[in-house]
């Protein structure tokens, strides 16, 4: 599979912010978000070849480190990912996979889905045509049944970029029936100042709608560039 980078880390995001994770990020992804901010994943995917073998071998020395993210661009996507999560699982780790949610696949060794439902607010501006057809063919909303129904454990960030999101969100959560336990907003941004600025409007839609507040520490800690 095409590996972006395999790095250590915190948590920057949602119920696992601030544990010290390992991540896989994988390159490739089903959908052009607008505000996509690892473009060498999804945009202009890059990366080196992998097999499941050769992560494992990569991985099984950092055995200090409990959590595992996988992550992308769009993980799910990839023919090999079965039997990665199946392998990070022999190797007694506790496994969150990042994904958009518009790509279900049942029986994976996951013990946490964090579903990134996109909103309007990812869609491409009507310059970029080819890059917003791919995204309204591919944003499936509709397979976040499949996780909400048969997942032991999920939770959604919404990326918010304005109080206009809610109303989008709302339908989302009433229409798969999600307890708002399970549901983090978090602001747009990819710098700590665009974060700050944002971070008071989602709080308050956190506190008026029930939601929970995930701010992004990775970017307040080193900035948006790989391997953090």
């Amino acid at each position: 599979m095409l590996i972006s980078e395999i790095f250590e880390s915190i948590q920057g995001e949602g119920r696992y912010a601030g544990e010290p994770s390992l991540f896989i990020r994988t390159s490739g992804c089903n959908l052009r978000c607008r505000w996509c901010d690892t473009p060498h994943t999804s945009w202009k995917p890059i990366g080196r070849v992998l097999s499941v073998g050769d992560i494992l071998s990569e991985t099984a020395p950092l055995n200090h480190i409990q959590h595992v993210v996988v992550t992308g661009g769009e993980p799910l996507l990839q023919s090999d990912m079965p039997a990665l999560l199946d392998g990070l699982n022999n190797q007694g780790r506790t496994i969150t996979v990042e994904t958009s949610g518009t790509h279900h696949q049942a029986g994976l060794a996951v013990d946490l889905y964090s579903l990134s439902p996109k909103l309007g607010n990812s869609l491409p501006g009507l310059t970029q045509a080819g890059a917003r057809r791919i995204h309204l063919r591919n944003n499936n909303l509709a397979a976040l049944s499949g996780y909400v129904a048969g997942s032991d454990d999920y939770q959604l960030k919404f990326v918010v970029c304005g109080p206009e999101d809610i109303q989008e969100i709302e339908d989302l959560v009433r229409r798969f029936s999600i307890p708002p336990d399970r549901v983090y907003l978090m602001p747009e941004g990819t710098t700590s100042e665009a974060l700050r600025k944002k971070a008071s409007i989602v709080t308050r839609l956190c506190k008026d709608h029930g939601f929970r507040f995930s701010d992004r520490l990775q970017i307040h800690r080193w900035g948006n560039r790989p391997g953090t």
